[in-house]
């Protein structure tokens, strides 16, 4: 799959091409997990900043957020996502609250039936917003030379994981160079101004 230059509008397509791996078992466990309030808000992305679609973060508990994909056509979908660090690099893993197959659901949370645990990789949170998932090329192709790098399962182009978190954890760490795990990342300004309400600064990674 080539470089998308667009981030949010290009999501539908990617997905549909089977570019969604989702895993069992989180990539996180709860010493990894952080909370950062400058995440929080509505953003969209950079390149094309008068369309539809948003992504929403808002508090959801202690070190939780509850995000919110919208999508033209008035499509959405719900995930619970936790913002996550290992060893100084970080990550989100979001998995979609809500699976159905309705007609106005977002592309994201239809791709993960299974609703598995989606990773992406945080390389930056201000000013912009830099997101980046995995690069599903590259693993289908790592994963088929050496099947017993990572426990998964796969059927005809869909890959799941089934890895621990811990086997899950190293894998990422290990391959975090370019060209390998991780696609080219999208950038994605601020929509509009977080919401500070009952909203305390705590655990910045």
């Amino acid at each position: 799959m080539k470089p998308q230059k667009l981030f949010i509008t290009t999501t539908a397509a990617m997905f549909l091409f089977a570019a969604c791996i989702p895993s069992v078992d989180p990539f996180y466990t709860d010493k990894d997990v952080v909370f950062d309030t400058l995440l929080l808000g509505e953003w969209q992305d950079k390149d094309n900043s008068n369309n539809s679609h948003a992504w929403t973060f808002e508090k959801a508990g202690d070190k939780d957020y509850k995000l919110t994909v919208r999508e033209k056509e008035g499509k959405q979908g719900q995930f619970d996502a936790r913002l996550f660090k290992l060893k100084d690099k970080c990550f989100l893993d979001i998995i979609p609250t809500d699976c159905s197959f309705a007609t106005n659901q977002v592309d994201l949370v239809g791709a993960c039936m299974f609703p598995g645990h989606l990773l992406l990789r945080v390389s930056q949170i201000e000013p912009e917003l830099k997101l980046a998932f995995l690069n599903f090329d590259w693993l289908a192709k790592y994963l088929g030379e050496h099947p017993k790098a990572l426990a998964h399962h796969q059927e005809e182009k869909r890959i799941i994981l089934t890895a621990t978190t811990s086997d899950l954890q190293a894998f990422v760490l290990e391959h975090l160079g370019e060209g390998e795990l991780f696609s080219e990342q999208g950038v994605m300004v601020r929509k509009s101004a977080r919401s500070a309400t009952g909203v305390k600064a705590q655990d910045r990674p």
